[in-house]
């Protein structure tokens, strides 16, 4: 009957492939809704009686650009998670995954499926969960405390749940993988800083991560925003309609220029310093860390978004300076002598929204334990799925999340070795090539489609590092004129 005890009640899961069970829509948090709206996690209610654990819980409210038919629908009732086991599963390593999006969209099991693919061909028990997005996970709500953090606060009560919990499903809580990509990368640079998560992570991966919160005046200006979009005053927060916070949040911005607009804040519990501050000083201390980007990261908000690539003269002017823009401007010129113009301003924008920030995470934590580094320049998997996306493949080589899919589902050509680092990484703590740093040369692997297959490199990003590593910028969003940078 595949029934499993946890701390609130039991649960009945199915078998979903051969010799592979699956436990869907386990409550880890009470819903945050009325009172519970804009406060950190509760724990859930128990239940008596088995639990029918057979479908996705419900995602978090959230724009939705291009709708998904077959997508859990949209409530704040979302804090629910996933757990897939191999048949008969004991102490096995478990791979706690976070979701991108932006901080704004996505849900569980986004890329990673129901994670079949590593509990079939590496044994891995899979934990997929909802976090709440938008305003109601990352608004800094006036009066709270803590604030501006809920939907970290969330990843921490999942975490902290599947700690509890997982040894029932055949899953070992000390041997713990926190992985995740874009927004999903960025949390777990936040959940490795985190005095709330220290003790619960055995060895962590990002793709497409590194950093990204508020500064207090970031925090400052997005609030009084949001709130003159909604129409309100902080004393009605708890009482406006979820639909008329996603239309604030709209009228804002929307995706692509929404993405990097909601964000954690250093709240003083969840995060007590900047992420990269506390890693640095070794908050993460003896945890491996696994780091890949792709190469050419931002080809995918050029695509959704043309006007992206026009940004970078304003957003460089506004961080360094009209001189120390220019002069950057012309050292990467000089270094990429064969793109035109737009090409530039894709890979400068790469460089500060995800390889330079990845880069700083490296240096933090190779202090206090192991770094492995890796770059992906392959194919966007996914797009030969959808007819809509399909002619978009050859400009979206090495873009943005095209490394998902093939580690999460493995398969032919480069996905193979992909799901095979990702696999080993979780199981014995090394993707299989030399660590990252200083003394051996900075190697990092890269991951293309060649004939050849993945190839080890010597520094690949000493541009980046010989750019930005020198430099301090508070990142923001990336469209100045939304007034919020």
């Amino acid at each position: 009957m595949y029934i499993v005890e946890t701390a609130y009640g039991k649960v009945r899961g199915a078998e979903i492939a051969d010799g592979v069970l699956s436990w869907r829509g386990i409550p880890y948090a009470a819903p945050p809704v009325g009172e519970l709206r804009l406060r950190p996690p509760s724990p859930p209610q128990a239940w008596s009686g088995i639990r029918d654990a057979l479908a996705y819980g419900d995602r978090a409210p959230q724009p939705e650009p291009l709708p998904e038919p077959d997508a859990p629908p949209m409530a704040e009732d979302c804090l629910y998670l996933n757990v897939t086991a191999p048949a008969g599963a004991s102490g096995r390593p478990v791979l706690f995954w976070i979701h991108g999006g932006g901080y704004e969209m996505g849900h569980g099991p986004d890329q990673a499926g129901d994670g079949a693919a590593f509990a079939r061909s590496h044994g891995l028990v899979v934990v997929t969960f909802n976090y709440r997005l938008g305003a109601l996970g990352f608004l800094d709500a006036p009066g709270e405390r803590p604030t501006g953090a809920f939907g970290l606060h969330d990843q921490v009560a999942a975490l902290r749940w599947t700690r509890e919990n997982i040894a029932a499903f055949g899953g070992d809580p000390s041997q713990i993988t926190i992985y995740g990509l874009s927004a999903g990368g960025k949390s777990v640079t936040n959940l490795l800083a985190s005095p709330l998560a220290a003790g619960m992570i055995a060895r962590a991966a990002e793709s497409s991560g590194g950093d990204h919160i508020k500064s207090p005046e970031q925090a400052a200006a997005l609030t009084e925003r949001f709130l003159r979009e909604l129409g309100t005053t902080a004393g009605r927060l708890r009482a406006v309609p979820a639909a008329d916070i996603l239309a604030a949040q709209a009228a804002i911005a929307s995706p692509p220029r929404s993405t990097w607009i909601w964000r954690p804040s250093v709240d003083g519990v969840a995060l007590t310093a900047h992420p990269l501050t506390a890693i640095a000083g070794g908050a993460a201390a003896r945890v491996p860390l696994l780091l890949q980007t792709c190469a050419r990261e931002t080809a995918l908000y050029q695509l959704l978004g043309p006007d992206a690539a026009e940004q970078t003269e304003g957003v460089l002017d506004g961080y360094f300076g009209a001189g120390k823009a220019a002069a950057m401007l012309a050292s990467y010129a000089a270094a990429y002598p064969d793109l035109d113009a737009t090409a530039l301003r894709v890979v400068i924008m790469s460089d500060e929204r995800y390889m330079a920030r990845t880069e700083m995470l490296a240096d933090a934590q190779a202090a206090h334990g192991p770094v492995w580094r890796s770059r992906y320049d392959g194919p966007y998997f996914g797009l030969d799925d959808d007819p809509r996306f399909a002619k978009f493949a050859p400009v979206l080589v090495g873009a943005h999340g095209g490394d998902g899919a093939g580690i999460w589902l493995g398969g032919e050509g480069v996905a193979g070795p992909l799901h095979e680092a990702w696999g080993a990484f979780v199981t014995a703590g090394d993707p299989g090539w030399p660590g990252y740093n200083a003394a051996t040369g900075r190697t990092a692997m890269i991951f293309d489609a060649v004939p050849d297959g993945p190839r080890l490199a010597a520094d690949p990003f000493a541009h980046v590092r010989a750019t930005w590593l020198d430099l301090s910028w508070q990142p923001g969003t990336w469209w100045p004129a939304l007034g919020l940078a």
